[in-house]
């Protein structure tokens, strides 16, 4: 059966979202993870891309990983450690 045609049959719309996180709500869960695991990590500073490549990955992360212990959030960091390096992760904060 075709994927529309299901979702038809079952009235649900093929277009709408099925998982919408705006960027604030992500920064603040990735802000909240970085003060328990990386207090080293200067984010005052990094550039748009930067942050964008963050919510990107946290995106790819939250369809991915269970939401418990911030396991979204640290994938996200741990995907970006060495970009974050330039902003003051440090190894430790890897290991932790």
């Amino acid at each position: 059966m075709a994927v529309f045609s299901l979702l038809e049959n079952l009235n649900i719309k093929a277009n709408e979202p099925v998982l919408f996180i705006i960027a604030k709500d992500a920064m603040e869960n990735l802000l909240e993870t970085i003060e328990v695991y990386c207090p080293h990590l200067k984010i005052d500073n990094m550039t748009k891309i930067d942050v964008e490549k963050l919510l990107t990955t946290y995106g790819d992360c939250v369809i991915n990983y269970h939401p418990e212990n911030y396991h979204q959030e640290r994938t996200t960091l741990l995907k970006n450690f060495e970009m974050l390096k330039r902003y003051g992760l440090t190894d430790d904060d890897y290991d932790s």
